[in-house]
């Protein structure tokens, strides 16, 4: 008969978030006793607790161990064996019997183990309330069941969420084992993708992965994200990777088993689909998501693929605002890097590192007047001082928590180049051109971002790269367009009431 673990016992042992934890200072001189080893443990394996890091107990201590409130030791030595029988949280102590200073003094520590007989993993990101969190912890325990729940501390950027739960996973692997399935509820691909770059790093700390399933939790549509799971597939190699709603985490719960679970999302009519070995092959009409899928695999993150599958509809987009709207930018690769900067970083933050970079530009510009440089060697001088200036504010932002990836800080350094443009056009045309050209360009920039953030855009060209072909042909049209701007409408207004007079 299954033993259910009680609840508020099993909310005291189970974190709601396990991301950073902090470790207390410890002082050489006092006698320190330290017990390592596995937290829970299923019912009949067996675990060995070390108590041989403990600091300060001497050369020749003695150890005692002992469980729950018993005083008949388990074991006398510095590990102790223990093999649970039966499910709940059961207390580990041992005492230390050691001299010091010539006085005979006893140290203990203790350490809660928590017993199960099914176990589930629970990888949640920033954007679940822990409200939900709660409910479904409290339900496991009434179940049973062992859910652990790893949610990572809100990222800053949008590229941060990804490495910030990366490095959960990491620093968390141990606990995936024993785990008979792995829950990832996040946005998009985030959090599979986060486990498949760990697996890669180190796929002997995930051996225990190959056994699970995987159960992808979204609110947007499941064949797509099925689609994108296949690429993670290949390199985790779960049992199997089922993507389906976030009202399937309860019958995960309540079923006995996986094989029970289907069973139940067929009878309770939630929506689901398989990934296995029989839906990942590569086939003649997905080529290019076979690509994708081959980078996804071999170390590219996803959130870099992303950014190279919306360069193309951001082109367009700004091609449809210059020949059909009349929009002025400083060209078009300017906006494009500007929007691409504003998606890596998020608006807020891109926009205030732009600001200083074009302050810095200026700034430098009006101070190296009077040494009469030619413009090449002067233009190198601004991209310098403005490197510098990304520097200072990336480690600005390191001291108050905000980290950037390689690959937004290269786009950031591009983006930089946009100061170059903006003094030009300040020299040849005056403030008021290159105030207009800025702020049509950072506008153009923004709208781009609204547009292609859509998760479910993300979500449909990663998991169906070739629709970003259907951009040729949407340039072909603009590239025949032969009509009036919009903007000229307003411009020609009085010539076109003239001409309506006459």
């Amino acid at each position: 008969m299954k033993r259910s673990i009680p609840a508020a016992l099993l909310f005291l042992a189970i974190p709601l978030t396990v991301f950073a934890q902090e470790v207390p200072s410890i002082e050489l001189d006092t006698p320190t006793v330290i017990i390592t080893g596995p937290e829970e443990v299923e019912v009949g394996r067996t675990i060995v607790l070390d108590a041989s890091a403990s600091r300060g107990v001497g050369t020749d201590p003695e150890y005692k161990w002992f469980k729950g409130e018993s005083t008949y030791p388990i074991s006398r030595s510095v590990e102790a064996v223990f093999t649970p029988e039966s499910t709940g949280l059961v207390d580990l102590r041992v005492e230390i019997t050691t001299k010091v200073d010539g006085v005979t003094s006893i140290f203990e520590a203790a350490r809660t183990i928590t017993v199960y007989e099914r176990k589930i993993v629970l990888l949640a990101d920033s954007s679940i309330p822990k409200e939900k969190l709660q409910l479904h912890l409290q339900s496991a325990a009434e179940a049973g069941v062992f859910l652990r729940v790893l949610q990572p501390k809100e990222s800053a950027i949008p590229l941060g969420t990804e490495e910030s739960m990366f490095t959960m996973i990491n620093e968390e692997s141990a606990t995936l084992n024993g785990a008979e399935a792995v829950v990832l509820w996040t946005e998009g691909i985030k959090g599979l993708q986060a486990l498949m770059r760990a697996v890669e790093n180190n796929g002997e700390k995930f051996e225990s992965i190959h056994n699970q399933t995987i159960v992808l939790i979204t609110d947007r549509s499941l064949s797509t994200l099925a689609r994108t799971a296949g690429g993670p597939f290949t390199v985790i190699r779960p049992d199997q990777i089922l993507v389906t709603r976030k009202e399937a985490i309860n019958p995960l719960i309540s079923a006995e088993s996986i094989e029970a679970f289907q069973e139940a999302l067929q009878q309770r009519d939630i929506d689901s689909i398989i990934v296995d070995e029989s839906t990942t092959g590569i086939r003649p009409w997905n080529l290019l998501s076979s690509l994708v899928n081959y980078m996804l695999t071999h170390g590219v993150s996803s959130q870099t693929v992303i950014l190279l599958l919306m360069l193309p509809i951001i082109a367009t987009i700004l091609a449809f605002f210059k020949q059909v709207i009349g929009i002025t930018t400083f060209g078009l690769y300017t906006p494009s890097i500007v929007a691409l900067s504003f998606l890596a970083l998020g608006w807020q933050i891109g926009l205030l590192f732009l600001l200083f970079i074009l302050i810095t530009g200026y700034a430098t510009r009006s101070l190296m007047r009077k040494w009469r440089l030619l413009y090449i060697p002067k233009v190198a001088i601004i991209l310098t001082v403005v490197s510098l200036t990304v520097l200072v504010l990336l480690g600005i932002g390191a001291y108050v928590g905000i980290t950037l990836s390689g690959d937004t800080i290269f786009v950031l350094l591009i983006m930089s180049t946009l100061a170059e443009s903006f003094l030009t056009v300040k020299s040849e045309e005056g403030w008021k051109a290159a105030s207009f050209g800025i702020g049509e360009t950072v506008l153009a920039a923004l709208v781009c971002v609204f547009i292609v953030q859509w998760s479910f855009l993300q979500s449909l060209i990663l998991a169906y790269p070739e629709l970003i072909l259907l951009t040729v042909g949407v340039n072909v049209f603009l590239g025949r367009w032969t009509g009036l701007r919009l903007v000229e409408y307003f411009r020609f207004r009085e010539v076109f009431k003239h001409i309506q007079e006459e």
